[in-house]
């Protein structure tokens, strides 16, 4: 944008020098101004700066010109939502499995699947987890017989999943494979930010619904949003890259509520016009601010009835 400015301001003042030049007036001026040394020098100079500036709002992009993908960013976390359960030994992870690009839809609920299976089965076997990508292939290892086990595993999940999931389980003679499809639609941004949020105020020990309405107040879960203080992201905060500015929003978010004197105080501190002081009385004089402060709240309760809330 910097440059096509610089390009149109050129142009009119190139159209205009032209324009003027032609005239009885324009070329008189012209042949007194350009028999003068210093005026010589000085144009020469002057165009020589202008074509520098031009060029480098040509060639150089503006740091705030890259576009942030958000699938990379949920497909990355997906992976570490994986590997913490193989290390927490919910689960394995065979050799063959590939977690280059897990689908999201899928990784997500990998912990409910396992819940399920755990709570069917009366001695269950660690899951050894063979595919996830755009399926769930997951093996329970050293059953003879499954029987009514596959049929309770498949109703469970398919209960706590929903429609939008397709389960199956094939029986083997020692072990019994599991798929899981997704066939919705693509979650958005919002929606596969819950998880994150989650975890982040469960660490922090604040509430996931609040925080998800500041979020969504802040930046509508847009990663290339920028704020008024030039910083970018979810919250528009310095501390973090994608994801990791909801767990820095999250501990920000349990100083200011330590600090503060009541939660709409918290609240005002995030507001994204970050000019004025948030923890104290002043901002309530200020319309917008006051209206966005409500408004965040307001949202809160529509976040808990979606489940996200910690349970004690």
């Amino acid at each position: 944008m910097p440059y096509i400015i610089a390009t149109m301001w050129l142009a009119i003042f190139v159209f205009l020098a032209v324009y003027l030049g032609r005239t009885p007036k324009g070329r008189g001026w012209r042949s007194i101004l350009w028999h003068s040394h210093k005026v010589r020098r000085n144009t020469t100079i002057a165009l020589i700066t202008a074509a520098v500036i031009v060029a480098t709002f040509i060639l150089l992009p503006s740091p705030s010109s890259s576009h942030i993908e958000s699938r990379p960013i949920f497909e990355g976390y997906a992976q570490s939502l994986v590997l913490e359960l193989q290390a927490q030994g919910a689960m394995a992870i065979d050799s063959t499995c590939d977690l280059d690009a897990p689908q999201p839809e899928l990784a997500y609920v990998l912990p409910t699947i396992i819940g399920v299976y755990n709570d069917i089965v009366r001695k269950p076997t660690t899951p050894r987890l063979a595919r996830l990508d755009d399926i769930i292939v997951i093996y329970f290892d050293g059953y003879k017989q499954f029987k009514n086990r596959s049929i309770n595993i498949v109703k469970g999940i398919q209960k706590k999943l929903g429609p939008r999931y397709v389960v199956q389980i094939i029986n083997g003679e020692t072990s019994h494979e599991l798929k899981v499809a997704y066939r919705g639609k693509l979650w958005d941004n919002e929606q596969l930010c819950g998880l994150p949020a989650m975890e982040a105020s469960i660490h922090e020990g604040v509430d996931p619904a609040l925080l998800m309405s500041i979020i969504r107040h802040t930046s509508s879960f847009d990663f290339n949003h920028e704020g008024s203080n030039r910083e970018r992201g979810l919250l528009a905060i310095e501390s973090g890259y994608g994801l990791e500015q909801i767990f820095a929003g999250a501990r920000e978010l349990k100083a200011v509520l330590d600090s503060a004197q009541n939660t709409e105080d918290a609240v005002a501190a995030f507001y994204p016009l970050r000019d004025m002081q948030g923890l104290n009385s002043e901002w309530r004089k200020n319309p917008s601010r006051s209206r966005w402060v409500e408004e965040v709240l307001a949202d809160v309760p529509f976040y808990r009835n979606n489940g996200l809330q910690i349970t004690k």
